[in-house]
């Protein structure tokens, strides 16, 4: 993957430093330089607001799931909001229950964790709230794309500071929408049919 190999020299810092969101992903993790790189941005970013870690856990990039959890171990701690599915949540921290998964990452200092649990909805919890917000039923035609939109329109919710209820539930609408469609960056959904979705799930 060409963005393993962006490396340490070629990060535009001060963008990093100031974005309104920042996201990096477990995969990122995998690789040299990338992951060198990773740290640096996360150095630099000083767990400003909005810093996003998508575990992305992808076996084939990985040697070992310690592997993979030794990386990801003190990222958790330079990260704000961590999104990952259950397989993904006990990767990172070495359980797929999602309430304790969830209660593991805001131990290590997260804001928001978002755990999917696929046809059980999305956790989404806090220091001082949880929630689970149920799925939204299409008929799924290319499972593509699907988790790209639910990360834009979860970025959409922290930027807007909506409540992280509404968050999941908005991404959630985003992600169910693209995998209802063939394709994948063309079927990515516009703010009305999101709503429109959203509005029709509640």
């Amino acid at each position: 993957m060409a963005d393993l190999t962006i490396a340490v020299d070629e990060l535009p810092l001060d963008a990093i430093r100031y974005a309104g969101v920042f996201w990096v992903t477990g995969t990122g993790l995998s690789a040299e330089p990338s992951a060198a790189a990773h740290l640096e941005a996360l150095r630099v970013r000083a767990r400003r607001e909005h810093t996003v870690l998508d575990l992305d856990y992808r076996p084939m990039f990985w040697d070992s799931v310690p592997a993979a959890r030794d990386a990801l171990e003190p990222v958790l701690s330079q990260v704000t909001v961590v999104v990952g599915n259950r397989a993904e949540v006990e990767v990172a921290v070495g359980t797929a229950d999602p309430d304790v998964a969830a209660d593991r990452l805001l131990e290590r200092g997260v804001a928001l964790a978002v755990v999917k649990k696929g046809a059980d909805g999305v956790l989404v919890a806090t220091a001082s709230s949880r929630a689970t917000v149920p799925p939204v039923p299409v008929r799924v035609v290319c499972g593509l794309g699907a988790g790209d939109a639910f990360g834009g329109a979860l970025c959409h919710g922290l930027l807007a500071g909506w409540d992280p209820a509404r968050i999941a539930a908005y991404a959630n609408a985003a992600g169910a929408i693209v995998a209802s469609r063939l394709a994948c960056a063309d079927a990515m959904p516009t703010d009305s049919e999101i709503r429109a979705q959203f509005e029709g799930a509640r």
